[in-house]
C-alpha cells in the first residue's frame, strides 16, 4: 500500500500545485490589467492637460482680443482732445468698456503719469510712471502687457493691458485694462483637473501674469526647464517638473499662444492623474487576497483530504495485510492437512500403485496451494512457478533421469483453474513416467504453455518415448480424469503420435479482468 500512499500524496502536491499555478496565473493576469491600466491612465492623465492647456489658451486669445478691442475704443472714445474728465467722459468710457467681465477695470492715465478718469467712480487718482506698462509706453511702445502686479487701489493681484495714447503725434498717456488675477478661476472649474491641479498665463519673458490658485506674488520663471530646454525644442508639449510656485511636482502642459504675448499652462497632479490606476489597482489588491485566501482554503482543504485519506490507505494497508496473513495461513494449513491425508494413506494396507497414484493427486493439489501461500499470490497462481515446481517434484518420485524443456510464458492463472491444471499434469505426468518410457531408464518431456486469447493457453506435453498407448490405457481412470479436468477448464484437447506422445489442449486458464490489469 506504500505505493498507493505515495500516490495519494503525489495527487494532493499536484492538486496543490495546480491551485499555486492558477494563483499565479490571476496575479500575472492582474499585473498585465495593471501595466495597461498604468499606460492607460498615464496617457489619459496627458490627454486631460493638454486639453485643459489648449482651453487656457483659447481664454488668453479671447483675453488678448478683447483687450485690444476694448483699448481702441476707449482711445476713440476719448476723442481728438482728450477732454479732461467729466460726467460725459465717464459715460462714453462704460460704453467703450461695456462688454468687459465685471471684474475687469479701465482707466486713462495722462502724459504725466495721473489717472484721469476710470470706469470705477471709487477710484482715486494716483501716480503710476514707475509702472512699466505706463514707462514703456511713454518710451514709445505701442502696447504692452504686464506681469502679475498688486494693484496700489484694491490690493489684488492683477495683470494689465495698456495701449499708447497719441494725439498731434505726441505722447498724450496711456489707456490700461485691469484683468484680476482671478479671472483664471473660471478656467480652472471648467478643466476640472483636481484639487491640486494649477491654470496659469507667463508672458514669454518668464514672468508670470495669472494663476489659480494664486502665487503669493510675482514670479520669474526665465531660469525654469520650460524656459530653457521645452520652449526651445517645441512650441507645446507636455512634462513633469517642480512648480517654483508652491514646489509640487505636477504633469504640466504648455502651448505658446499665437498672436498673443503669452504662454499657456495647465498642470495637475501625477496621482490626480493616475487615479484611475489607483482604483485599477485597488481592485486587483482585492481580487488577489480574495484568490490568496481562496487558494490558502483550498490548500488547506486538499491537505485535510489527504490527511483523512492516508488514514484511509493505512486503515486497508492493514485489512490488506491482515487478510494476506489470514489467506497465507489457510492455504499453508490447507497444504499441511493434505500432507497428513498422504501420511494417512500411505499408512493404509492399499496397493502401493493405488497408494502412488493418490498421493501425486494429493500433491498435485498441494503444490497450488504452496504457489499461494509461498509467493502471496491469492488472486491467481504464476504459471511459470508452478509448472516447473510441481513437474519436477513429479518426475522426481519416480528417480528416473527425465530431460525436462519448460517454454512457459508468463501467465496467472485463475485460482479456480489452477487446482484442475495441476491434477491434469500429474495424471499426463503419470501416464507419460507409466508408459513412454518402456524398456528404457532415461527419457525427455517437453512441457509448453502459450497464450492465445486474453483468456486462453495452448497446453502441449510432449515425449520422445514408445509413442500413444494401446486402446486399454487410453481408457482408463487416468485418461477420464484427463477429460474431466480439461471440460472443467473449458478446454478441448488430442493426441498425437509421431515420434513420441504429444498432448495438446486449448484451455481457459485466465480472467481477462486480471490480465488485463496485469
Amino acid at each position: 500500500m506504500a505505493p498507493a500512499g505515495k500516490n495519494v500524496r503525489a495527487a494532493g502536491r499536484a492538486s496543490i500545485s495546480v491551485i499555486a499555478l492558477m494563483f499565479l496565473a490571476l496575479t500575472a493576469v492582474l499585473a498585465v490589467w495593471l501595466y495597461s491600466s498604468y499606460q492607460n491612465a498615464a496617457k489619459g492623465g496627458v490627454d486631460r492637460v493638454v486639453a485643459a492647456s489648449k482651453i487656457v489658451a483659447a481664454n488668453a486669445n479671447w483675453l488678448t482680443s478683447l483687450a485690444r478691442e476694448t483699448l481702441h475704443r476707449i482711445d476713440d472714445s476719448l476723442g481728438p482732445e482728450m477732454v479732461v474728465a467729466g460726467p460725459r467722459s465717464v459715460h462714453d468710457l462704460n460704453l467703450a468698456v461695456a462688454d468687459l467681465p465685471g471684474n475687469v477695470t479701465a482707466f486713462v492715465i495722462g502724459a504725466d503719469g495721473k489717472t484721469l478718469f476710470s470706469n470705477d467712480r471709487d477710484m482715486k487718482p494716483i501716480d503710476v510712471t514707475d509702472r512699466d506698462y505706463f514707462t514703456r509706453l511713454a518710451n514709445g511702445a505701442p502696447e504692452y502687457t504686464s506681469a502679475l502686479m498688486i494693484s496700489r487701489f484694491s490690493g489684488r493681484q492683477v495683470f494689465v493691458f495698456s495701449r499708447r495714447l497719441e494725439r498731434n503725434n505726441a505722447f498724450a498717456g496711456v489707456a490700461v485694462i485691469s484683468f484680476d488675477a482671478n479671472i483664471l478661476r473660471q478656467v480652472w472649474d471648467a478643466v476640472a483637473l483636481g484639487s491640486n491641479s494649477t491654470v496659469s498665463l507667463i508672458r514669454r519673458d518668464g514672468e508670470l501674469v495669472a494663476r489659480h490658485p494664486e502665487p503669493g506674488g510675482p514670479v520669474d520663471m526665465a531660469n525654469h526647464v520650460l524656459f530653457n530646454d521645452y520652449m526651445r525644442k517645441w512650441t507645446s508639449g507636455t512634462y513633469v517638473s517642480q512648480s517654483p510656485v508652491d514646489n509640487q511636482t505636477r504633469l504640466v502642459a504648455y502651448r505658446i499662444v499665437e498672436r498673443t504675448p503669452f504662454v499657456a499652462i495647465a498642470s495637475a497632479e501625477l496621482a490626480a492623474t493616475l487615479q484611475p490606476f489607483w482604483n485599477d489597482a485597488k481592485v486587483a489588491t482585492l481580487l488577489v487576497l480574495f484568490a490568496f485566501c481562496g487558494a490558502l482554503a483550498a490548500a488547506r482543504w486538499i491537505l485535510s483530504l489527504m490527511r483523512a485519506e492516508a488514514r484511509n490507505m493505512q486503515r486497508l494497508a492493514d485489512a490488506l495485510h491482515t487478510n494476506q496473513v489470514l489467506m497465507r495461513e489457510i492455504h499453508h494449513r490447507v497444504k499441511n492437512n493434505l500432507q497428513t491425508v498422504m501420511a494417512l494413506v500411505r499408512m493404509q494396507n492399499f496397493e502401493p500403485e493405488a497408494v502412488q497414484k493418490l498421493n501425486d493427486r494429493i500433491m498435485a493439489m498441494s503444490s497450488v496451494h504452496e504457489q499461494m501461500y509461498g509467493f502471496d499470490e491469492f488472486t491467481g497462481v504464476s504459471a511459470r512457478a508452478l509448472i516447473p515446481s510441481l513437474v519436477k517434484t513429479l518426475v522426481d518420485v519416480h528417480e528416473r533421469p527425465i530431460t525436462l524443456t519448460f517454454d512457459i510464458d508468463d501467465l496467472i492463472v485463475h485460482p479456480d483453474k489452477a487446482t484442475p491444471l495441476a491434477l491434469m499434469l500429474n495424471e499426463l505426468l503419470a501416464n507419460i513416467m507409466k508408459y513412454a518410457f518402456t524398456g528404457r531408464d532415461s527419457g525427455h518431456i517437453w512441457i509448453e504453455l502459450r497464450k492465445i486469447s486474453p483468456t486462453a493457453a495452448r497446453l502441449v506435453v510432449a515425449d520422445d518415448g514408445i509413442g500413444l498407448p494401446d486402446a486399454g490405457a487410453r481408457s482408463g481412470m487416468g485418461t477420464r480424469l484427463i477429460a474431466a479436468f480439461v471440460n472443467q477448464m473449458r478446454g478441448t484437447y488430442e493426441y498425437m503420435g509421431t515420434r513420441g506422445t504429444r498432448f495438446v489442449a486449448a484451455l481457459e486458464l485466465m480472467d481477462e479482468s486480471a490480465d488485463a490489469a496485469s
